[in-house]
């Protein structure tokens, strides 16, 4: 009975063990590339991949993409209703990211951050774009945010 007890402990404990040693993991991606091949590669799946990456080891990935520079129309989901709409090339992108956009969104959790200084400066409306890019602060504001929540800082230019 001692040795039976004994060995379950010893399995309760190695089982949290394992628990406890489970890390998150944080990225803050400043974007600003207009490259939709870039973006499509190295941002959207590189997050997946370094998400699959950390989850096979028990770790948790969180992720979130601060949007300025040339990056803005690729968040930009009514592109009639958005300076982008006589950008034919646009629509074609648009097609093909969104769908990942959404994925990266809905199923990793990841987060985008629009700056909305460069938002006003383009003309461009909240209601233009997805509903998962936050527009509320600056992209400044945004990156020191993270930054200072242990978010490791990885451009994209």
């Amino acid at each position: 009975m001692r040795k039976n007890n004994f060995l379950l402990l010893a399995v309760l404990l190695l089982g949290f063990s394992g628990i406890s040693q489970a890390e998150e993991k944080k990225a803050v991606y400043d974007l600003t590339s207009g490259d939709a091949e870039k973006i499509e590669s190295r941002l959207l799946g590189g997050i997946k991949h370094i998400a699959e990456y950390y989850k096979q080891r028990g770790d948790e990935f969180k992720a979130v993409v601060a949007i300025s520079g040339d990056s803005y129309q690729y968040f930009v989901e009514d592109i009639a209703n958005s300076p982008f709409k006589h950008d034919a090339a646009l629509l074609a992108h648009q097609r093909k990211l969104a769908p990942l956009l959404k994925e990266l969104a809905e199923d990793y959790g990841v987060r985008f951050d629009m700056c909305g200084g460069g938002m006003k400066a383009r003309k461009i409306k909240p209601e233009s774009l997805y509903s998962f890019v936050h527009t509320d602060k600056i992209k400044p504001v945004y990156m020191i945010d993270w930054q200072n929540k242990g978010y490791a800082y990885m451009p994209l230019h």
